[in-house]
Protein backbone atom coordinates (compact mmCIF):
# COMPACT_ATOMS: atom_id res chain seq x y z
CA UNK A 1 0.00 0.00 0.00
CA UNK A 2 3.13 2.76 0.38
CA UNK A 3 3.87 2.25 -2.73
CA UNK A 4 0.56 3.77 -4.22
CA UNK A 5 1.15 6.45 -1.65
CA UNK A 6 4.68 7.61 -3.10
CA UNK A 7 3.60 6.87 -6.57
CA UNK A 8 0.78 9.39 -5.65
CA UNK A 9 2.91 12.03 -4.16
CA UNK A 10 5.62 11.86 -6.48
CA UNK A 11 3.08 12.11 -9.59
CA UNK A 12 1.14 15.23 -7.88
CA UNK A 13 4.28 16.91 -7.09
CA UNK A 14 5.56 16.53 -10.68
CA UNK A 15 2.57 18.07 -12.10
CA UNK A 16 2.48 20.81 -9.44
CA UNK A 17 6.18 21.55 -10.11
CA UNK A 18 5.44 21.90 -13.92
CA UNK A 19 2.05 24.21 -13.16
CA UNK A 20 5.41 26.16 -11.50
CA UNK A 21 7.83 26.28 -14.36
CA UNK A 22 4.99 26.53 -17.44
CA UNK A 23 3.45 29.92 -16.79
CA UNK A 24 0.25 30.94 -18.28
CA UNK A 25 1.48 34.27 -19.75
CA UNK A 26 -0.37 34.41 -23.18
CA UNK A 27 -3.48 36.30 -24.04
CA UNK A 28 -5.78 35.49 -26.56
CA UNK A 29 -6.94 32.73 -28.62
CA UNK A 30 -3.68 31.15 -27.97
CA UNK A 31 -4.19 30.79 -24.18
CA UNK A 32 -6.95 28.92 -24.49
CA UNK A 33 -5.48 26.59 -26.70
CA UNK A 34 -2.41 26.45 -24.62
CA UNK A 35 -4.76 26.02 -21.64
CA UNK A 36 -6.71 22.95 -22.72
CA UNK A 37 -3.21 21.09 -23.90
CA UNK A 38 -1.52 21.83 -20.41
CA UNK A 39 -5.18 20.66 -18.55
CA UNK A 40 -5.07 16.88 -20.12
CA UNK A 41 -1.65 16.65 -18.64
CA UNK A 42 -2.94 16.00 -15.12
CA UNK A 43 -5.95 14.41 -16.23
CA UNK A 44 -4.09 11.66 -18.07
CA UNK A 45 -1.70 11.59 -14.98
CA UNK A 46 -4.54 10.94 -13.03
CA UNK A 47 -6.09 8.00 -15.89
CA UNK A 48 -2.96 6.53 -15.35
CA UNK A 49 -2.89 6.67 -11.65
CA UNK A 50 -6.22 4.71 -12.14
CA UNK A 51 -5.20 2.31 -14.21
CA UNK A 52 -2.52 1.29 -11.76
CA UNK A 53 -4.89 1.00 -8.93
CA UNK A 54 -6.62 -1.73 -11.00
CA UNK A 55 -3.67 -3.62 -11.28
CA UNK A 56 -1.40 -2.91 -8.60
CA UNK A 57 -3.50 -1.34 -5.39
CA UNK A 58 -5.22 -3.83 -3.20
CA UNK A 59 -7.41 -1.53 -0.59
CA UNK A 60 -7.98 -3.16 2.25
CA UNK A 61 -11.48 -4.47 2.08
CA UNK A 62 -12.80 -3.67 5.52
CA UNK A 63 -11.94 0.12 4.84
CA UNK A 64 -12.60 0.25 1.46
CA UNK A 65 -15.43 -1.80 0.49
CA UNK A 66 -14.11 -2.55 -3.01
CA UNK A 67 -12.16 -4.82 -4.78
CA UNK A 68 -8.90 -4.77 -6.32
CA UNK A 69 -10.61 -4.89 -9.54
CA UNK A 70 -12.90 -1.99 -9.10
CA UNK A 71 -9.97 0.39 -8.58
CA UNK A 72 -9.73 1.81 -11.61
CA UNK A 73 -13.64 2.20 -11.86
CA UNK A 74 -13.89 3.66 -8.04
CA UNK A 75 -11.25 6.27 -8.74
CA UNK A 76 -12.75 7.67 -12.26
CA UNK A 77 -16.40 7.87 -10.58
CA UNK A 78 -14.48 9.59 -7.44
CA UNK A 79 -12.14 12.14 -9.95
CA UNK A 80 -15.16 13.03 -12.29
CA UNK A 81 -16.84 13.49 -9.51
CA UNK A 82 -14.41 16.19 -8.02
CA UNK A 83 -13.82 17.32 -11.28
CA UNK A 84 -17.26 18.65 -12.00
CA UNK A 85 -17.94 19.96 -9.24
CA UNK A 86 -14.12 21.84 -8.93
CA UNK A 87 -15.70 23.33 -12.25
CA UNK A 88 -18.26 25.50 -9.80
CA UNK A 89 -15.36 26.53 -7.76
CA UNK A 90 -13.43 27.54 -11.06
CA UNK A 91 -16.57 30.15 -11.85
CA UNK A 92 -15.98 31.54 -8.11
CA UNK A 93 -12.12 31.53 -8.63
CA UNK A 94 -12.67 34.16 -11.92
CA UNK A 95 -15.51 36.53 -9.83
CA UNK A 96 -12.85 36.61 -7.34
CA UNK A 97 -10.20 37.40 -9.31
CA UNK A 98 -11.89 40.05 -11.68
CA UNK A 99 -13.19 42.21 -8.15
CA UNK A 100 -9.83 42.17 -6.94
CA UNK A 101 -8.94 43.35 -10.87
CA UNK A 102 -5.90 40.60 -10.79
CA UNK A 103 -3.46 41.61 -14.25
CA UNK A 104 -4.29 38.53 -16.66
CA UNK A 105 -0.28 37.65 -16.38
CA UNK A 106 -0.25 37.45 -12.54
CA UNK A 107 -3.92 35.25 -12.46
CA UNK A 108 -1.40 32.09 -12.87
CA UNK A 109 0.80 32.89 -10.12
CA UNK A 110 -2.11 33.60 -7.47
CA UNK A 111 -4.09 30.07 -9.08
CA UNK A 112 -0.69 27.88 -8.20
CA UNK A 113 -0.43 29.31 -4.86
CA UNK A 114 -3.84 28.95 -3.92
CA UNK A 115 -4.09 25.53 -5.38
CA UNK A 116 -1.48 24.36 -2.96
CA UNK A 117 -3.31 26.27 -0.18
CA UNK A 118 -6.39 24.01 -1.17
CA UNK A 119 -4.11 20.79 -1.21
CA UNK A 120 -2.91 21.15 2.28
CA UNK A 121 -6.54 22.00 3.79
CA UNK A 122 -8.20 19.24 1.36
CA UNK A 123 -6.12 16.46 2.44
CA UNK A 124 -6.01 17.37 6.26
CA UNK A 125 -10.05 17.26 5.91
CA UNK A 126 -10.15 14.09 3.85
CA UNK A 127 -7.94 12.47 6.60
CA UNK A 128 -9.80 13.91 9.67
CA UNK A 129 -13.10 13.07 7.72
CA UNK A 130 -11.91 9.74 7.28
CA UNK A 131 -10.57 8.96 10.73
CA UNK A 132 -14.39 10.22 11.94
CA UNK A 133 -16.81 8.11 9.73
CA UNK A 134 -14.32 5.29 10.54
CA UNK A 135 -15.43 5.53 14.45
CA UNK A 136 -18.70 7.21 14.66
CA UNK A 137 -20.48 5.53 11.60
CA UNK A 138 -23.02 7.88 11.82
CA UNK A 139 -21.80 10.60 10.62
CA UNK A 140 -21.72 9.29 6.91
CA UNK A 141 -25.47 9.80 6.94
CA UNK A 142 -25.12 13.21 8.38
CA UNK A 143 -22.79 13.60 5.54
CA UNK A 144 -25.37 12.20 3.02
CA UNK A 145 -28.08 14.64 4.27
CA UNK A 146 -25.58 17.70 4.06
CA UNK A 147 -25.35 16.96 0.63
CA UNK A 148 -29.32 16.80 -0.11
CA UNK A 149 -29.29 20.05 1.63
CA UNK A 150 -26.30 21.65 -0.41
CA UNK A 151 -27.70 20.44 -3.61
CA UNK A 152 -31.01 21.79 -2.86
CA UNK A 153 -29.85 24.76 -1.95
CA UNK A 154 -27.65 25.05 -5.45
CA UNK A 155 -30.34 24.54 -7.30
CA UNK A 156 -32.96 26.64 -6.08
CA UNK A 157 -30.22 29.52 -5.08
CA UNK A 158 -27.75 29.03 -8.38
CA UNK A 159 -25.37 32.12 -8.50
CA UNK A 160 -26.33 32.96 -4.49
CA UNK A 161 -22.69 31.93 -3.66
CA UNK A 162 -21.37 34.56 -6.01
CA UNK A 163 -21.68 37.60 -3.46
CA UNK A 164 -19.28 34.99 -0.88
CA UNK A 165 -16.78 36.83 -2.97
CA UNK A 166 -17.61 40.78 -1.94
CA UNK A 167 -18.17 39.69 1.70
CA UNK A 168 -14.78 37.97 1.86
CA UNK A 169 -13.04 40.93 0.36
CA UNK A 170 -15.01 43.34 2.67
CA UNK A 171 -13.98 40.99 5.88
CA UNK A 172 -10.80 41.01 4.26
CA UNK A 173 -9.90 44.88 4.13
CA UNK A 174 -11.47 44.88 8.08
CA UNK A 175 -8.89 42.47 9.19
CA UNK A 176 -5.53 42.58 7.41
CA UNK A 177 -3.74 45.83 6.26
CA UNK A 178 -4.24 45.85 2.64
CA UNK A 179 -2.14 48.52 0.05
CA UNK A 180 -4.96 49.75 -2.76
CA UNK A 181 -2.50 49.44 -5.41
CA UNK A 182 0.03 46.28 -6.75
CA UNK A 183 3.66 46.39 -6.10
CA UNK A 184 4.47 43.78 -9.51
CA UNK A 185 4.65 40.52 -7.77
CA UNK A 186 5.35 41.26 -4.54
CA UNK A 187 3.29 40.02 -1.95
CA UNK A 188 4.38 42.01 1.52
CA UNK A 189 5.43 46.08 1.09
CA UNK A 190 6.04 48.67 3.41
CA UNK A 191 3.73 51.66 3.49
CA UNK A 192 5.06 54.53 5.57
CA UNK A 193 6.86 52.06 7.79
CA UNK A 194 3.87 49.75 8.47
CA UNK A 195 4.17 46.21 6.89
CA UNK A 196 0.62 45.70 4.35
CA UNK A 197 -0.09 42.96 2.00
CA UNK A 198 -0.91 43.50 -1.64
CA UNK A 199 -4.34 42.94 -3.35
CA UNK A 200 -2.01 39.95 -5.25
CA UNK A 201 -1.72 38.15 -1.58
CA UNK A 202 -5.50 38.79 -0.90
CA UNK A 203 -6.35 36.91 -3.70
CA UNK A 204 -4.04 33.97 -3.04
CA UNK A 205 -5.18 33.64 0.23
CA UNK A 206 -9.02 34.31 -1.06
CA UNK A 207 -8.97 31.68 -3.53
CA UNK A 208 -7.81 29.01 -0.92
CA UNK A 209 -10.00 29.81 1.52
CA UNK A 210 -12.85 29.66 -1.12
CA UNK A 211 -11.69 26.01 -2.44
CA UNK A 212 -11.51 24.99 1.26
CA UNK A 213 -15.24 26.38 1.92
CA UNK A 214 -16.70 24.64 -1.08
CA UNK A 215 -14.63 21.56 -0.09
CA UNK A 216 -17.29 20.63 2.33
CA UNK A 217 -19.36 20.23 -0.25
CA UNK A 218 -17.18 17.82 -2.30
CA UNK A 219 -15.11 15.81 -0.08
CA UNK A 220 -18.54 14.25 1.85
CA UNK A 221 -19.45 13.52 -2.26
CA UNK A 222 -16.43 11.51 -2.75
CA UNK A 223 -17.72 9.88 0.30
CA UNK A 224 -21.07 8.49 -0.99
CA UNK A 225 -18.63 6.32 -3.82
CA UNK A 226 -15.57 4.98 -1.33
CA UNK A 227 -13.83 5.54 2.25
CA UNK A 228 -10.90 4.09 0.81
CA UNK A 229 -8.17 7.21 1.74
CA UNK A 230 -5.78 6.59 -1.07
CA UNK A 231 -8.60 7.28 -3.97
CA UNK A 232 -10.29 10.17 -1.59
CA UNK A 233 -7.62 11.59 -1.58
CA UNK A 234 -5.98 11.43 -4.68
CA UNK A 235 -9.46 11.82 -6.81
CA UNK A 236 -9.68 15.36 -4.64
CA UNK A 237 -5.77 16.13 -5.15
CA UNK A 238 -5.59 15.50 -8.84
CA UNK A 239 -8.60 17.06 -9.59
CA UNK A 240 -7.45 20.13 -7.73
CA UNK A 241 -4.45 19.73 -9.30
CA UNK A 242 -6.52 20.82 -12.81
CA UNK A 243 -7.96 23.90 -11.88
CA UNK A 244 -5.15 25.88 -12.80
CA UNK A 245 -5.34 24.89 -16.32
CA UNK A 246 -9.01 25.09 -16.06
CA UNK A 247 -9.29 28.40 -14.87
CA UNK A 248 -7.91 29.93 -18.62
CA UNK A 249 -10.01 27.12 -20.13
CA UNK A 250 -13.58 28.37 -18.31
CA UNK A 251 -12.75 32.14 -17.86
CA UNK A 252 -13.55 32.78 -21.51
CA UNK A 253 -16.61 30.36 -21.16
CA UNK A 254 -18.42 31.23 -17.98
CA UNK A 255 -21.08 33.27 -19.40
CA UNK A 256 -22.03 30.29 -21.77
CA UNK A 257 -22.15 27.28 -19.42
CA UNK A 258 -25.61 28.48 -17.61
CA UNK A 259 -26.65 25.17 -16.43
CA UNK A 260 -23.78 24.05 -15.19
CA UNK A 261 -24.76 24.60 -11.74
CA UNK A 262 -28.20 22.85 -12.15
CA UNK A 263 -26.26 19.77 -13.46
CA UNK A 264 -23.89 20.05 -9.88
CA UNK A 265 -26.61 20.12 -8.00
CA UNK A 266 -28.48 17.28 -9.10
CA UNK A 267 -25.31 15.34 -8.55
CA UNK A 268 -24.57 16.57 -4.83
CA UNK A 269 -29.07 15.21 -4.78
CA UNK A 270 -27.85 12.00 -6.09
CA UNK A 271 -24.86 11.51 -4.01
CA UNK A 272 -26.33 12.71 -1.02
CA UNK A 273 -29.57 10.48 -1.76
CA UNK A 274 -27.36 7.24 -2.21
CA UNK A 275 -25.45 7.77 0.71
CA UNK A 276 -29.11 7.72 2.86
CA UNK A 277 -30.35 4.64 0.97
CA UNK A 278 -29.23 2.39 3.70
CA UNK A 279 -31.23 3.74 6.07
CA UNK A 280 -34.64 3.04 3.69
CA UNK A 281 -36.95 0.23 4.99
CA UNK A 282 -35.66 -3.19 3.52
CA UNK A 283 -38.01 -5.71 2.16
CA UNK A 284 -36.93 -8.92 1.08
CA UNK A 285 -34.41 -6.65 -1.72
CA UNK A 286 -31.83 -4.71 -1.00
CA UNK A 287 -31.65 -1.67 -3.31
CA UNK A 288 -27.82 -0.53 -4.27
CA UNK A 289 -26.59 1.63 -6.69
CA UNK A 290 -23.29 0.21 -7.84
CA UNK A 291 -19.98 2.40 -8.60
CA UNK A 292 -20.64 1.53 -12.27
CA UNK A 293 -24.58 3.46 -12.52
CA UNK A 294 -22.75 5.81 -10.49
CA UNK A 295 -20.27 7.05 -12.87
CA UNK A 296 -22.73 6.71 -15.78
CA UNK A 297 -25.39 9.14 -13.94
CA UNK A 298 -22.78 11.37 -12.98
CA UNK A 299 -21.20 11.88 -16.27
CA UNK A 300 -24.53 11.84 -17.95
CA UNK A 301 -25.62 15.21 -15.98
CA UNK A 302 -21.76 16.53 -16.29
CA UNK A 303 -22.63 16.20 -20.36
CA UNK A 304 -26.66 17.11 -20.32
CA UNK A 305 -25.41 20.55 -18.72
CA UNK A 306 -22.83 21.02 -20.95
CA UNK A 307 -25.00 20.40 -24.46
CA UNK A 308 -27.98 22.19 -23.06
CA UNK A 309 -25.46 25.40 -21.91
CA UNK A 310 -24.14 24.99 -25.21
CA UNK A 311 -27.59 24.71 -27.55
CA UNK A 312 -29.76 27.11 -25.05
CA UNK A 313 -27.49 30.08 -24.70
CA UNK A 314 -28.87 32.64 -22.26
CA UNK A 315 -30.41 36.09 -24.32
CA UNK A 316 -28.23 39.13 -23.83
CA UNK A 317 -30.26 41.80 -21.82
Amino acid sequence: MMHAWILFIFLASTILAMDLLIPQTRAGANAFRRAAILCLLPMMVALAFGVYLHFAYVPKAAVAGVTSHQGLLTFSTGYLLELGLSADNVMMFILLLRTLKIPAEDQGLVMFWAIVIAISARVVLILTGLALVTRFHILFYFMGGFLLLAGVAMFFQRHGERGLGDRLIRVAGKVLPITETFSGRRMIVRVKGRRCITPLLVAIILVGLVDVLFAFDSIPAVFGITSDPLIVTSSNVFAVLALHRLYFIMAPLMDRLRFLEAGLALILLFIGGKMLLPLLPQHGWKLHISTTASLMTVAAILTLAAGASIALPQKKK
